[in-house]
């Protein structure tokens, strides 16, 4: 699924019966190499969705995500809707985590791991292993009585995985993003609430396509404990990635287009610990999947 949210518990699984898609053992080993980076990368003296605000220095911020998504019929290049022939599934955890290096500097990291499922070739393929991390250094330069405002730099680095999975994890390639941030609180009818906005642009150098990835989050606090939460999130290729066949994967063509909607709840078990939960759905694309799904996870700060 063309991803991304801002800030899914893993089921026992088993290897899939061909072994040729999956090395069990080697893609967990993987990923914890990838934690082990994050921690030293975390803990150096020196966010890829962090909010406008981003942290206080000192001040760590986890969420463990639980997310899924599902599909058996596709965008095709004219934004028309087609059966595929099958299920795609997507199950996926996803740990997110930001430190606050200074009051105006974040770093940010975000972690996946992916189980896939795809029956549309007539027989179920499963692939699963960590998918693509990013890590990013998030920089706030404005703050006061219009909000904050901020910029973002983001590395995209592959995990190892291999590009001839089918269904496969990435892209493959090293990537790129730059996005101006801005956010804002309102207070409403005696409640608070926020409108976070993400203007960014993502490059894979060559293969896939540029994307534009404009996002807005939007929180009101209907109690004292519950808050309402929406997003809207577009991925919009620019066409220009060098052709590459990616076989019956949908889900990365090397141009596509996507918008994605999304309603959920937060609630506040105490100042440090929240839960929240969400539904979303692909409301519009090109050459990607239609569908959508539902995700939980546990922020936690301190």
């Amino acid at each position: 699924m063309q991803g991304g949210g801002y800030a899914v518990v893993l089921p026992v699984l088993q290897a899939p019966a061909n072994t040729a898609d999956v090395v069990p053992c080697e893609r967990l080993r993987c990923f914890l190499v990838s934690c082990l980076v994050i921690i030293v990368f975390l803990n150096c003296p020196v966010s890829v969705q962090a909010g406008a605000w981003g942290q206080q220095e000192g001040k760590f911020f986890l969420s463990i995500q639980a997310y899924f998504y599902s599909t058996d019929k596709y965008y095709d290049h004219e934004g028309d809707r087609h059966g595929r022939g099958g299920t795609f599934n997507k199950f996926e955890i996803n740990p997110y985590m930001e430190y606050g290096i200074t009051d105006k500097d974040t770093v940010v990291a975000n972690l996946f791991l992916d189980v896939l499922t795809d029956d549309a070739s007539g027989s179920k393929r499963t692939t699963w292993g960590p998918a693509d991390m990013e890590l990013g250094l998030q920089h706030k330069f404005y703050q006061g009585r219009h909000g904050v405002m901020g910029v973002q730099a983001l590395l995209i680095v592959p995990t190892g995985y291999d590009i001839d999975d089918d269904p496969r994890l990435g892209y493959g390639r090293f990537g790129g993003e730059v996005s101006l941030l801005y956010g804002n609180s309102f207070k409403f009818m005696e409640r608070y609430g926020f409108v976070d906005l993400h203007l960014g642009i993502r490059d894979y150098f060559g293969y896939p396509s540029t994307q534009l990835r404009p996002a807005l989050v939007a929180g009101y606090d209907v109690t004292q404990s519950w808050q309402a939460l929406a997003w809207v999130e577009m991925h919009y290729g620019l066409d220009n990635g060098s052709e590459k066949s990616v076989g019956p994967n949908i889900l990365i063509q090397p141009n596509y287009r996507l918008l994605k909607l999304s309603l959920g709840a937060r609630y506040r078990v105490n100042p440090r610990l929240s839960i929240v939960a969400a539904g979303y759905q692909h409301a519009w694309g090109e050459d990607t999947g239609c569908g959508g799904g539902a995700y939980a996870s546990i922020w936690y700060s301190y």
